[in-house]
Parts: C-alpha cells; sequence; structure tokens
C-alpha cells in the first residue's frame, strides 16, 4: 500500500474560484484543514450545500455539463476522503485515511441513485461510513472503509478492486476516471445520506 499509516482524517477544501493565471475556474487546492466522518455526514444532513445542490439540479435541464461544471466548482465545498494534503494534488499526499469513496455516476433518476444507495448500504461484505447522493442527485457516493483484502494494494489497485466487486455482486458499474487517490469529493445537501452509527457515538 502507498502508505501504511492511516487516518481516520481526511483534508477539507474550500469552494473553487476563478483563477487569472490559468484563465478558467479551478477548484481550490488549499487546506481549509482537517475532518472526519461525523463531520461530514453532519454537514451533508444540515443545510448548508441545500441551496447550491437545488439550484444545480434546477439548472440541469437547461444548462451544459460545462456551466454545471463551473457552477459545481464555485458553489461546492469538498474533502479528499482519501487522506489528508499538504495541497491539492497527489504528490502533497501526508497519510492515507482509513477509506475510499466510490462513485456510481450517470444513473437515470433520483430513484435509481437512492436504490443503489440503499443495496449498497445493505452490503455485509464492505462496511460503509457514509453513502449519499450526488450534488445532482443521479448518482452514488459509497464511502467505505478499506477491507482488509486490499489493504496491502495502491490506491488505484483498490478502487479498480472495489469497482469490480460492485460490478460483479450488483451489476452496479462505478466510475473508472475516479481511481486518484487525490480526488475531490463534493459535500451536497442529502438528508438522507446513510452514516455508520458508529462515528456519531464517537
Amino acid at each position: 500500500m502507498e502508505n501504511k499509516k492511516l487516518s481516520s482524517d481526511f483534508t477539507f477544501f474550500g469552494k473553487g474560484y476563478f483563477s487569472k493565471k490559468a484563465g478558467k475556474i479551478v477548484p481550490s487546492t488549499s487546506p481549509q484543514g482537517t475532518v472526519d466522518i461525523a463531520w461530514c455526514g453532519r454537514y451533508i444532513k444540515s443545510d448548508r450545500a441545500k441551496w447550491a445542490t437545488e439550484e444545480l439540479r434546477r439548472r440541469m435541464s437547461m444548462s451544459s455539463d460545462d456551466d454545471l461544471r463551473k457552477f459545481k466548482l464555485l458553489n461546492f465545498e469538498a474533502v479528499a476522503g482519501s487522506g489528508t494534503f499538504k495541497r491539492g494534488c497527489a504528490s502533497g499526499l501526508i497519510e492515507r485515511s482509513q477509506y475510499i469513496v466510490l462513485d456510481v455516476d450517470d444513473l437515470s433518476s433520483t430513484e435509481e441513485a437512492r436504490a443503489v444507495q440503499r443495496t449498497l448500504v445493505a452490503d455485509s461484505s464492505v462496511e460503509t461510513a457514509l453513502c449519499f447522493l450526488s450534488p445532482k442527485g443521479h448518482g452514488t457516493k459509497w464511502w467505505v472503509e478499506l477491507p482488509v483484502w486490499c489493504m496491502d494494494m495502491t490506491f488505484s489497485e483498490q478502487y479498480a478492486a472495489l469497482s469490480r466487486y460492485v460490478g460483479y455482486e450488483y451489476g452496479i458499474q462505478a466510475d473508472l476516471s475516479c481511481s486518484n487517490v487525490n480526488r475531490l469529493c463534493f459535500l451536497p445537501y442529502d438528508p438522507d445520506c446513510f452514516i455508520n452509527a458508529k462515528y456519531l457515538s464517537l
């Protein structure tokens, strides 16, 4: 594994901004601090991202994919769930976390995304830490504790192995483009976010 020391914390990033140097909207690369699973769960269930989530979904039928991407960058805060970072790139990795976030995107509806959430949370072989719908509502974020059987793999190998697992067990196709360790996960509003109860008792 890339880093044997596993943390229960990960890095929180603010909203993106327009970079004059790059000439475009870019994600924030300056860490705002470290957070944990319970904090993320409370954030997602709170109203903190409610306006941004509802406005993004309202715009989906009348905006281009590029415009929606820019809106997400400017209006959603994010975390790098797989570790703590000095900055928002893989070379800035301080230590790995004990988690990995699997993305299931491009589902047909919010209802299908919610059904995928229920299926993944019910899995008894991989322990779910968090599971919630994506900002657009047509995807599911499955945040899991790393299973023992993939602890000695690199991050990309872990992501690929978990993707194969959900594909084989449930016919669910994970987004394979998300297999980089510094991948940011936008924090949306989802009052039905699943939080593993053990984190709430800590």
